[in-house]
């Protein structure tokens, strides 16, 4: 047991955000190291050609990759970016504030690739004219000039080249640039051509709808359509981003997005948690009523529903409301879980990634079990049972982002106070 405890908490270990750089490592075995770009979001590979021969997206934020060949790749059957006809004589990378740049020098010029801090999205730009190859996993598509839906195939002014895995959900790699650029998709590989000074841009990460949203790509038609809650999720993004604005703190932003969430749900929350305070309150009853009828399960079945309707408590009452509210705390988590903050909290370096000190982990540990304490109404089992669970539980949180964790832990902080008014309102319990 004690080996498990142990295994759990070096699994959580990893969940820390990494200094920005580079390192040399062999990441697809024929003995010429790569110089591989790590950031918290994503590592890429380049050779000695000035290509970018792997691109690593990482599920969860802050991680090291030891083990490249186990790791999330977009590249397909060669490399992800190819430069055509360019010679590369002298390479440098630099990091500057978190941006990580990578340099390649030939007689044509310099190809240069620009990591922004905190993004999926590269920016390649060179001083020469340049023709770049591009493929990557997933299925193909571009939207030429003048068209509104995307082709699997096509030549001439491009909007946007992509490839997505999945419809919506899994990897997407996305060309694009502020205005059309030249170039052709045939087949599952792109070539394109940028002019001397032009900034191409290439996502490659989640194919996921908040992160479209950072990154500026959900405003090109046909790449990701919102279903409803995708709308409602867009919706959530607006009120935090709004928040921020007049506040500059997206801590801030995250409290006030929490408040006017619990106060949406508030009616909801308060249906659940005095249904669930009244049963929690009836046990001792409940209990002498299973040692009288404990050899006769009907007539133990009617003296339980009798008790209920004598107090008027209805044992369903609570489970209707989490129905309705967990595809809604679902949502809002998805959307912190995978903006892209760029800022701190007090302790917190980034709400982007896991807290470094754990403290709002063990916030979220102390409010879950306060919560459970004011519930269960002296009921052992059932803190014991939310004492276990919150054990195994806290490895997962370890992993969350510190945005989602500040979240939990004020959205539980709310509820506590909810229940505490609900519980002094409740009438005492005659025997």
């Amino acid at each position: 047991m004690r080996r498990l405890w142990a295994t759990l908490f070096l699994l959580a270990l990893p969940a820390l955000a990494l200094e920005a750089g580079f390192k040399d490592q062999d990441v697809n075995g024929d003995g010429v190291p790569e110089k591989i770009a790590v950031t918290n979001l994503m590592d890429l590979a380049f050779d000695q050609k000035g290509q970018v021969v792997g691109w690593y997206v990482k599920t969860y934020k802050g991680t090291a990759f030891n083990d490249y060949t186990r790791a999330p790749n977009l590249s397909g059957n060669g490399p992800v970016v190819a430069p055509v006809g360019f010679t590369p004589e002298k390479a440098e990378y630099q990091v500057e504030d978190g941006r990580l740049l990578a340099r390649f020098q030939g007689q044509e010029g310099t190809l240069t690739y620009r990591i922004e801090k905190g993004r999926y999205t590269v920016q390649v730009t060179a001083d020469f004219p340049l023709t770049l190859r591009l493929s990557a996993q997933g299925s193909p598509k571009v939207l030429l000039q003048g068209q509104t839906e995307p082709t699997p195939s096509g030549e001439g002014q491009l909007v946007y080249l992509a490839w997505q895995t999945k419809p919506k959900a899994g990897y997407a790699l996305v060309a694009f640039a502020q205005r059309p650029f030249s170039g052709k998709l045939v087949g599952k590989e792109a070539t394109l051509t940028l002019t001397p000074g032009e900034t191409l841009k290439v996502y490659g990460g989640q194919n996921e709808l908040v992160r479209f949203h950072v990154e500026g790509l959900l405003s090109l038609p046909g790449l990701f359509s919102p279903n409803i809650w995708g709308q409602l999720s867009l919706g959530l993004l607006w009120l935090m981003e709004v928040a921020f604005r007049y506040t500059g703190s997206w801590g801030l932003a995250i409290l006030f997005l929490t408040l006017v969430v619990r106060l949406l749900l508030w009616p909801l929350m308060h249906q659940q948690f005095k249904s669930m305070a009244e049963i929690q309150r009836l046990q001792p009853l409940i209990q002498k009523i299973n040692e009288k009828y404990k050899d006769d399960p009907n007539k133990r079945a009617e003296a339980t529903m009798k008790l209920y309707q004598e107090h008027k408590v209805n044992p369903a009452a609570g489970c209707l409301p989490l129905f309705i509210q967990m595809p809604i705390l679902f949502i809002l988590w998805k959307v912190i879980a995978n903006y892209e903050f760029g800022q701190g909290l007090l302790w917190i370096p980034d709400l982007a990634l896991p807290d470094p000190f754990y403290i709002l982990p063990a916030l979220y540990v102390a409010s879950t079990f306060l919560s459970t304490w004011l519930s269960a109404h002296g009921n052992k089992d059932l803190i014991r049972q939310s004492l276990f669970m919150n054990l195994i539980f806290i490895f997962l949180v370890l992993q969350f982002p510190a945005g989602v964790t500040l979240y939990w832990v004020l959205s539980n902080l709310i509820g506590l106070v909810q229940q505490w008014l609900i519980n002094k309102s409740l009438k005492p319990l005659a025997a």
